[in-house]
Order: structure tokens, then sequence, then C-alpha cells
């Protein structure tokens, strides 16, 4: 008797700490501060230069932010469908997996604005430009 007592409460407190936990806001991160532009981190830019650099970011930020804005409509239906009892599978697997394939999509842009930047760069910039994602990606990484 005193062992189902003891399971029963384990349990209870077990659904207390789950349903707790999925009430937080998934994303509660704090945004990290804004990157300078790429045209203010490099130094000795020929006009050139810089205008093909606007270009290439600018473009680029329009195209994640759109995967961005489709990804949090794909993460929005997710948590929906989370929310329902029962089993809820044949709603979210498909959602699974535009949910990866939209982060890949991003990954796929950001590597390829990347080729594209060091293409405009010389390897000196190329160089000073690294050595700056360095420090900002060892800053983000301490917090």
């Amino acid at each position: 008797m005193k062992k189902m007592i003891v399971l029963a409460f384990a349990a209870i407190l077990g659904m207390q700490c789950s349903t707790a936990l999925a009430q937080r806001p998934r994303h509660d991160r704090a945004k990290p501060e804004p990157r300078q532009k790429i045209t203010e981190l490099v130094s000795d830019l020929n006009s050139s230069q810089k205008r093909k650099l606007e270009s290439i970011t600018t473009e680029s930020r329009g195209r994640v932010e759109k995967l961005r804005k489709e990804q949090k409509a794909v993460r929005d239906s997710i948590e929906h469908y989370m929310d329902k009892d029962g089993n809820q599978s044949k709603a979210l697997y498909p959602l699974f997996d535009r949910e990866a394939r939209l982060q890949a999509e991003v990954s796929r842009e950001m590597y390829e604005t990347k080729v594209r930047i060091d293409e405009v760069l010389t390897p000196e910039q190329r160089k000073e430009l690294k050595e700056d994602n360095k420090r900002h990606h060892h800053k983000d990484r301490k917090n």
C-alpha cells in the first residue's frame, strides 16, 4: 500500500513537472546582439566591393527572413498539434520533416552567402572577417 501511494505521488509530480515545462515558451532565449554590417567589419573595401557586399547581404537577409517566417508558422502548427490529446502523428510527422527541411535551407543559404562574400573579398580581407567571426562566435558561447 505504501508503495502504491509513493508511485501515485511520483506520477502526479511527474505530470505537474511536464505540464509546467510544456507551458514555458520554447524560444525564451535572449536575442543576440545585432551584428555589424560586413562593410563595417572589413577594412580597405573599395566602393565596388561595398556595393556587391551590400547587395549580397540584403538579398540573403530577405531569403532567410522568409524562411524563418515559414519556420515559425510550422513551429506554431507543431505546438498546436502537440497540445491536442491523442495520437497526432499523422499531422505532426510531416510538420517535423518540413521544419527540418526549412532549417537545412537556412543553413544552405548562409553557406552560399559566405561563398559569395568570399568571392568579393581579398585573401587578407577574408582572414580579417574570419577572425572577427571567431571573436563574435566565442563571445556568444561565453553567455
